[in-house]
């Protein structure tokens, strides 16, 4: 279930800490996406984030691990987090020098300011969360992998939050040193560190990474998945805090890897999809290659996506996308109704898993969340199905898998779908 700050809501904090009528000095507003403030997109399209914690502390934070690692609960304590909308206050007993530290998932920005008595609003720039990482300059931002060249351009939203550069089309032009990309069969975009084999294959350069994203691809470098020790070091690299992302065809680096939380529904051409639950065996940490699937359905189009996470329904609710090929505009977005585009398979169900003991021995599941549902899949029956679902293995890190191509096509702009995946970046 996604939580602002671990309980928190959106307004919860100190903002005003005195019982006096609020505090000495205040600072006030609205946290903008990295790329996506107003004067970086077209007028409408800006997108602000929800729960970020906005805090003011006398001495600088520590840095955020450079390589992965086990995120905790930040302590809201003292703190502000933005509501649906990015806006927030914050305040404080004293005047003088303070740092004022804007933080979401691993987007950091701080920069020091001297609060006076008062109410003072600051501007987008002093807002934005950043899209390069410059931790002198009090930027941070995660250490991000991309397998890329196949069918699923999540690079092209990446580049448009700043983490590269793009064309006029929205396609990816350069990564500018903030995204890594590995070859995942198809075009490289003469930009690749290696190949999603090399990456896979070495846990020291998975940790490397906070993010990896495995995009729809159908037989690239999937005869690694094979290979137990590919397998382990993906399970591994979750249980040191990894947040591991894949899409429809490529499901099987989330399903092969860890079967039993997400059913995949049957093709209707045949041929095994899912992988079930007894192809990895816990006890002793071994998998049965006989029985894994390719997570390779067919296609449909979701008339009907719904956001059915209240904040992530909250945030999309009536957010303003790109102009379509026929000049119209996609909004205001109805988070309860909107297209998704270019789905390939489909979630049948999905199952606890069990992530450790508590205190007095029992054990203790983690149930994978929705975060968006739509109908139409061959084969599925009436009703919406999950599209979007995260789940956490044991340890520090998480798993998320979409059904669809998140960025469906090169355009101008970030779809519903697109924002989603934006939303879930910085969330998780």
């Amino acid at each position: 279930m996604a939580t602002a700050a671990c309980g928190a809501s959106p307004g919860d904090g100190d903002d005003h800490p005195d019982s006096q009528g609020g505090p000495v000095a205040e600072l006030t507003g609205t946290v903008w996406a990295p790329g996506m403030a107003p004067g970086l997109v077209p007028p409408g399209e800006e997108i602000p984030i929800a729960g970020a914690r906005i805090s003011l502390v006398r001495e600088r934070p520590a840095p955020i691990p450079t390589t992965v690692y086990c995120e905790r609960c930040l302590d809201t304590t003292g703190a502000a987090l933005s509501d649906a909308h990015g806006r927030f206050e914050v305040g404080t007993l004293e005047t003088g020098d303070f740092w004022l530290v804007i933080e979401k998932g691993q987007f950091r920005l701080e920069q020091p300011v001297t609060l006076t008595a008062g109410s003072r609003a600051l501007g987008d720039v002093a807002t934005t969360l950043p899209s390069e990482l410059d931790v002198a300059g009090g930027k941070t931002i995660p250490r991000i992998a991309v397998a890329a060249g196949n069918y699923d351009s999540i690079q092209d939203i990446l580049g448009k939050m700043g983490l590269g550069t793009v064309g006029t089309d929205g396609g990816l032009t350069s990564t500018g040193g903030e995204l890594d990309l590995y070859r995942n069969g198809g075009t490289d975009l003469g930009m690749a560190m290696g190949t999603l084999t090399q990456l896979v294959g070495d846990l020291e350069r998975l940790r490397q990474y906070h993010i990896v994203f495995i995009g729809c691809a159908s037989t690239a470098n999937t005869a690694a998945l094979r290979d137990p020790q590919v397998l382990r070091n993906l399970r591994n690299y979750v249980a040191l805090g990894g947040k591991l992302y894949v899409t429809d065809w490529s499901g099987e680096w989330m399903d092969n890897v860890f079967p039993s939380p997400v059913t995949l529904g049957a093709s209707t051409t045949g041929g095994r999809t899912d992988t079930p639950a007894s192809a990895y065996d816990a006890a002793t940490d071994t998998w049965d290659p006989t029985q894994f699937g390719d997570a390779d359905g067919d296609f449909y189009a979701v008339p009907d996506g719904e956001a059915i996470d209240p904040e992530l329904r909250d945030w999309l609710d009536g957010q303003i996308g790109p102009r379509d090929d026929a000049g119209g505009d996609v909004g205001p977005i109805d988070p309860t109704a909107f297209r998704v585009f270019d789905n390939w398979n489909w979630i049948a169900s999905t199952s606890p898993i069990q992530v450790g003991f508590d205190p007095q021995g029992q054990p203790v599941f983690d149930e994978p969340h929705a975060w968006v549902v739509g109908s139409g899949a061959p084969g599925a029956g009436p009703g919406k199905r999950a599209l979007t679902v995260t789940f956490h293995p044991p340890g520090c890190g998480r798993v998320l898998f979409s059904t669809y191509h998140t960025a469906p096509g090169t355009h101008r702009g970030l779809l519903p779908q697109e924002r989603v995946l934006l939303f879930l970046i910085l969330e998780l």
